[in-house]
């Protein structure tokens, strides 16, 4: 009987032994407090952007693309890269000013120095179908240049 009793006590001693230890671990103080987070700051106002690619003879692959910058106030547009169709591609830095001239029939982009014209056909005035920088759209373009010669193709407004 003794040994009973001290197989008891020792198996009483051993749960409670157990059960301070157990305790002792899981008394973690937790994940530190999260800092609130910073206020975000406010967004500045999307850059408007205008991408033209113009095509080979048959109209299925890009010759060339251009993709500028649009002004917020002023006439005229930074060029941010130049995409050729052998996949070569050129970023301006300092961007290039092509200026927008809206006085004739139709809206045209002029290269710094002269030698490449941009006509914005679908964002003339009078256009059947305007372009609209909210949807992205496409519209009518013509390349006029000497290095390119005369392509037609097409162009859009986005917003970044």
């Amino acid at each position: 009987m003794r040994t009973r009793i001290v197989a008891g006590l020792g198996a009483g001693l051993t749960a409670v032994a157990l059960t301070a230890f157990l305790a002792s671990i899981s008394r973690d103080p937790g994940p530190p407090p999260r800092p609130a987070p910073a206020a975000e700051a406010p967004k500045a106002a999307a850059e408007a952007r205008l991408y033209c690619e113009f095509y080979n003879f048959a109209s299925r692959h890009p010759k060339v693309g251009f993709y500028f910058t649009a002004p917020t106030g002023g006439s005229e547009y930074a060029q941010i890269f130049q995409q050729e169709a052998d996949g070569a591609q050129t970023i301006f830095e300092p961007r290039p000013a092509w200026t927008y001239d809206r006085d004739g029939e139709e809206p045209t982009l002029n290269s710094p120095d002269g030698a490449i014209r941009i006509n914005l056909y679908g964002d003339a005035k009078n256009a059947t179908r305007p372009a609209s920088a909210a949807s992205g759209g496409w519209f009518e373009a013509g390349l006029r240049s000497i290095q390119y010669l005369n392509l037609e193709g097409q162009c859009r407004r986005t917003a970044t």
